[in-house]
């Protein structure tokens, strides 16, 4: 890309920033500019003999995002609460990347990747009518979010609570499906619930009516689906295991 290869994060950096390879690991931690991992260090060019593997060292052995985002910060808290030297307690959260207090990486130890090229890749049960129902979920969480971000403006405080945090349950419960969480069709059930009543007690999704008069019973026929789905594909993988 010429000049803007000294301005703005491409491409091919960007892969770097998400590569595991001991030659890429904290680098390009800019999200667009590339001049401020220039100035303090952080930069790496993407090289032609060191293919980028992804993800992260410390294995996450989940799809759910919401606790692959914040599993690290948990590690943190645990470390810190765990350890007996009050110092660490501190300096852990100023520490480099992968740093541990000492008794604790004793006590507790952690699966870290080792072999960047050749660990182990997680993976769950599943089928082609299981995939089918998780991409159905990932395609109505986006149109949920997209719906909500444009009639922001519409919805008060507490609509928007309500509308976030069913957006958030159903991530959470399907990805934790995925996962194969025994506890995941509750989640489901639950969040399904709340959906039904809120549509038939306001008769309505959020404002949705004056744009499609007949969305609320889209979104109605969406959590009944979510209901059905979970209890069917939990059963399934259920009695799969049973029989493994």
């Amino acid at each position: 890309m010429g000049w803007l290869e000294y301005i703005i994060v491409t491409p091919s950096q960007h892969r770097v920033h998400h590569a595991i390879n001991p030659e890429y690991i904290d680098k390009n931690l800019g999200q667009i500019f590339c001049i401020w991992d220039r100035m303090f260090g952080t930069f790496q060019e993407e090289l032609a003999h060191v293919a980028p593997q992804y993800g992260i060292l410390k294995p996450a052995k989940t799809w759910n995002p919401i606790r692959i985002n914040f599993q690290h910060l948990w590690r943190l808290f645990l470390d810190a609460w765990r350890t007996k030297n009050f110092w660490d307690k501190i300096r852990i959260w100023f520490m480099p990347t992968g740093w541990r207090p000492r008794d604790v990486k004793e006590k507790y130890p952690m699966d870290v990747i080792m072999d960047v090229y050749g660990f182990e890749r997680y993976r769950t049960p599943t089928n082609r009518a299981f995939n089918g129902y998780i991409i159905f979920q990932l395609v109505m969480s986006l149109i949920l979010l997209l719906f909500m971000f444009g009639n922001f403006g519409n919805l008060s405080g507490t609509e928007l609570l309500w509308y976030g945090g069913l957006v958030f349950l159903g991530i959470y419960g399907y990805t934790s499906l995925m996962d194969g969480d025994p506890y995941a069709v509750w989640i489901e059930i639950f969040r399904g619930i709340i959906g039904c009543i809120l549509i038939l007690w306001t008769d309505d999704w959020f404002g949705l009516n004056a744009y499609f008069p007949m969305g609320r019973l889209v979104i109605l026929l969406y959590f009944l689906s979510t209901i059905a789905g979970s209890i069917y594909f939990s059963n399934f993988f259920k009695k799969k295991r049973i029989l493994a």
